[in-house]
């Protein structure tokens, strides 16, 4: 199997990563609360403006966003937050943050029996992640394989192949009639009331807003459906995407996944796999310019244009990086959406195009 390359919506570590900078400021604390909300910048303008985004283009194709809820993904994604929990980790980004326990608090106590089952299926997650570089590499490396079980009442082995190891396999089976039990039929319904809101969305502004994401970011969208799954923890940002095989994983509670959060969300992740043009622009003007390009840049593109389209269809909007405080953690981080303020806003506003735009973002980086 060839590697599976991940996206996340993580740009607290990527910008971090790109200033060689410690994260700060409001997304560093475990208060998780979401910083307070700017308006949007006189710089951007008005919200409908968006000059030649800002109207529907009536052709070009939309991926099927195949929103769902799966058994087998929720129970693995909930051994790994309350392993985690248990451990004291407590590391969710502002916009990831649940503000409920209700996912958490188990619909009855658990019987004798059912927690030694519950506790040893715990133990083999704690070992797993206590072996792995990040510990939610446990979960972004078994999730597509357990989704592909959704349909399964049993764990079969040709869903778990060699992706899932004999412990962890063993203790998913453990914990499930335990999970089914007590925690499921709240995470079913929460994931399913998100799937309705968001399908809500889509269905008014989805089609739309992705042709003019495919038309900015210059590719069209691939043809096959994108899988999205709702889960009851996604990460410690709140959602991520896989590109090989496909699929996006959201966390349905997290406070940054809600109402028109959620549709961002969804045009980010997605947006992942039609950035090949953009990272080919900005490395082909940062050769010509003698520029040092950030290795993350064409992400950070991706989360200002997202935000900013989501806001031509709702004016009460306000960008996920800027209400959860990502472009103010530290001096790189304003830098940068500086650089997008000035450059690439006047490409979403129509008034130059695409090369010209590249040119503009490239020539404010660092010399080589």
């Amino acid at each position: 199997m060839r590697p599976r390359h991940l996206r996340t919506l993580a740009p607290l570590v990527m910008l971090a990563a790109l200033a060689a900078l410690a994260i700060v400021g409001a997304c560093a604390t475990s208060s998780h609360r979401a910083a307070r909300m700017p308006a949007w910048r006189a710089a951007s303008g008005p919200p409908s403006a968006l000059g030649a985004t800002g109207t529907c283009a009536s052709d070009g194709a939309v991926p099927t966003l195949d929103l769902r809820s799966s058994f087998w993904l929720n129970l693995h994604d909930f051994l790994v937050v309350q392993a985690k929990r248990r451990r004291g980790v407590e590391d969710e980004s502002p916009g990831a943050f649940r503000p409920t326990l209700a996912d958490t608090v188990p619909a009855r106590p658990l019987t004798t029996a059912e927690r030694a089952r519950w506790t040893r299926a715990l133990d083999t997650y704690d070992r797993a992640m206590r072996g792995s570089m990040r510990v939610d590499s446990v979960l972004v490396m078994l999730n597509v394989r357990l989704a592909e079980a959704a349909e399964y009442d049993e764990l079969p082995d040709v869903v778990t192949g060699t992706m899932v190891s004999a412990d962890l396999a063993a203790a998913l089976r453990e914990a499930a009639p335990v999970y089914r039990e007590v925690w499921w039929p709240t995470h079913d319904r929460q994931n399913r009331a998100w799937i309705a809101a968001t399908r809500a969305r889509l269905d008014r502004d989805g089609a739309c807003l992705m042709r003019r994401e495919a038309a900015l970011f210059r590719r069209p969208w691939p043809d096959a459906p994108v899988p999205v799954e709702a889960s009851v923890y996604a990460t410690w940002f709140g959602a991520y995407t896989t590109l090989d095989p496909l699929q996006i994983t959201v966390s349905s509670a997290s406070i940054g996944t809600q109402g028109a959060n959620g549709l961002e969300v969804l045009l980010h992740e997605a947006g992942h796999t039609i950035l090949g043009a953009v990272d080919s622009a900005l490395t082909a003007s940062a050769a010509r310019q003698h520029r040092r390009l950030p290795s993350e840049m064409s992400h950070l593109v991706l989360f200002y244009t997202a935000g900013a389209l989501v806001r031509s269809v709702d004016h009460e909007h306000v960008p996920y990086a800027q209400a959860f405080g990502i472009w103010r953690q530290n001096a790189a981080a304003r830098r940068y959406f500086g650089i997008l303020e000035r450059a690439w806003w006047p490409y979403l506003d129509g008034s130059i195009d695409f090369g010209a735009a590249i040119d503009a973002v490239v020539r404010e980086l660092d010399p080589a």
